[in-house]
């Protein structure tokens, strides 16, 4: 969304610190609320303060004490989006990086153990659902069909959560969940509302220290990072306050009987 933007704070601005400037007699609020949204909106394009952001989103929720005990045998691999539409169910070059650093993270997992499978999750509102091209993506990775089981129907990290649960034959409650680290905390928070217990595996981490007297200064790498992590934020808060409340779907997370 474009109002979650820094640049879309600064416009406005400036326009408002200039009225306050012009005006026959001046506006000392308006300069004040003007200066002020400047300020915000260049310090929010800075990588130190992007970072900041990107740090805490990246933090990785609790973990249930099953995810080292009994570590599951199932993944949930929640896709990451496309650059462009894509012109067939083989056309996985369409596939955006996160959705790819998403997939190897995933393979990485599925291959310490034979006899695990991975569940992609995805759908699209015009074109091949995402959990298609990224199962696709997959098994060029190596991984076999058979281990592969895909939820297309979903268009965000909400209906990704609800579809998974409602899937036949049912997920156990106890799911390893494979999202950008950024993206983690939203989709912990939707999947536990949908009656699982997921273990974190974050892939495409995006944090980096300060390290350098530049981070101070706004660059497009701080804009991208803060309008990202802006994005999952608000997402997270939105969630909290519209489905609060909301019920699990009845009856549709199978209930894993004790490992030996």
């Amino acid at each position: 969304m474009w109002i979650l933007s820094p640049l879309s704070w600064l416009l406005p601005s400036i326009l408002v610190f200039a009225v306050g400037a012009l005006l026959p007699r001046r506006r000392r609020w308006l300069l004040v609320l003007g200066g002020a949204g400047m300020a915000v909106s260049v310090l929010a394009m800075t990588p130190v303060v992007a970072n900041r952001l990107v740090g805490w989103l990246e933090a990785m929720p609790t973990q249930p004490a099953a995810c080292a005990v009994r570590p599951p045998d199932v993944a949930v691999v929640l896709a990451g989006g496309v650059d462009r539409f894509a012109r067939s169910e083989d056309d996985v070059s369409v596939l955006s990086i996160g959705s790819r650093r998403r997939a190897e993270k995933a393979l990485g997992w599925w291959l310490e153990r034979p006899g695990r499978t991975l569940v992609v999750a995805g759908g699209s509102r015009r074109a091949v659902p995402e959990a298609i091209l990224l199962a696709g993506y997959l098994r060029r990775l190596g991984v076999p069909a058979e281990a592969i089981r895909t939820e297309t129907r979903s268009l965000d990290t909400w209906e990704n959560a609800r579809n998974l649960a409602a899937m036949r034959p049912a997920l156990p409650r106890e799911v390893v969940l494979v999202t950008s680290a950024m993206h983690m905390r939203r989709a912990d928070y939707s999947m536990r509302e949908a009656g699982f217990l997921p273990c974190a595996l974050g892939a495409d981490w995006r944090y980096v220290p300060f390290r350098r007297w530049r981070y101070l200064l706004p660059d497009s790498g701080g804009l991208d990072k803060t309008e990202a992590a802006l994005h999952e934020l608000v997402g997270l808060a939105v969630y909290r306050i519209r489905h609060r409340g909301a019920e699990a779907p009845a009856a549709s997370v199978a209930q894993e009987p004790p490992r030996p």
